[in-house]
């Protein structure tokens, strides 16, 4: 017995389907047993003449290491981006962010735990990017649960990058490098 067309077809679509329902979750499993890259960097120079403004944007040079920021990771595929809610933080990352056509995710400056979930609820598997601030970049790192490469970060100091990365268990690495013009 031959069956009509259209119950082919409905089998047909129904198998194509499922089988493409399977793929989606065969990656999504790979994603997850792959570690989660998390370039962690502090916002590039800022405008610091107005000391009243509490939301100053970038400098030249920080203009310059925003791009600069975008050419270190050329050729790394970035899944995602985070900033701070600061102009300087949304800055730092908006060439790299336009580079690879992606929306900059707005995480709270200190709320580090919710960062990491974040991250790792909607990235895990992925490479990403994250802008801190002088003070947070490290508890960062340690949020993410590497160790921190050293004590603090001085607030003259605009090229730091850190590569954080987090098995699928868990556990995690941290390599520092700098970026950009060298500062004090």
């Amino acid at each position: 017995m031959k069956l009509p067309f259209y119950i082919r077809f409905i089998l047909v679509l129904s198998f194509g389907l499922i089988w493409s329902c399977n793929q989606a979750a065969d990656t999504n499993v790979a994603d997850k047993a792959k570690p989660t890259i998390v370039y962690v960097v502090r916002h590039a120079e800022k405008v610091t003449t107005d000391t009243t403004d509490q939301d100053p944007a970038l400098t030249p040079a920080g203009e310059a290491r925003a791009k600069a920021l975008a050419t270190y990771l050329k050729g790394k595929k970035v899944d995602a981006v985070y900033s701070t809610k600061y102009k300087r933080n949304s800055l730092t990352v908006k060439p790299l962010a336009e580079a690879n056509k992606l929306t900059i995710n707005t995480y709270e400056a200190h709320d580090f735990n919710a960062l990491k979930q974040q991250i790792l609820q909607n990235n895990a598997g992925k490479t990403v990017v994250v802008v801190g601030h002088s003070n947070t970049i490290l508890p960062i790192v340690e949020a993410l649960g590497a160790k921190k490469p050293f004590a603090e970060v001085a607030d003259s100091k605009y090229d730091h990058i850190f590569k954080v990365t987090i098995k699928a268990d868990g556990t995690a690495t941290v390599e520092a490098d700098t970026y950009g013009a060298a500062t004090n």
